[in-house]
């Protein structure tokens, strides 16, 4: 069997994660700004080729509730920005999140 070249693969996997910003970068983000708070989930919501709506779930300290944000992300050279922060609320959107 003929060995395939590494090259495509690496080509692919590159195309798909500048596609747009990765969870775990976003989650790693909040965090920084949140060091107290839990991370419960991130998820990638509306956009197109160029703009993107992260939502980004998680607790307080110490309380159960969960919470959500969701933070606009534009494509912007070398790197995504942010561009866009709304309140926090409950999951879900359904009320403020004290």
């Amino acid at each position: 069997m003929k060995p395939r070249p590494a090259l495509p693969c690496v080509l692919v996997a590159a195309a798909f994660g500048c596609g747009m910003p990765r969870d775990s970068d976003v989650a790693a983000t909040f965090r920084a700004q949140h060091p107290a708070f839990e991370v419960i989930d991130v998820a990638s919501g509306e956009g197109d080729g160029s703009t993107v709506y992260k939502h980004i779930k998680y607790r307080r300290p110490g309380g159960t509730t969960e919470c959500e944000v969701v933070w606009g992300y534009q494509q912007a050279e070398p790197e995504w920005r942010i561009f866009y922060r709304s309140r926090p609320s409950l999951d879900g959107g359904s009320g403020p999140c004290g």
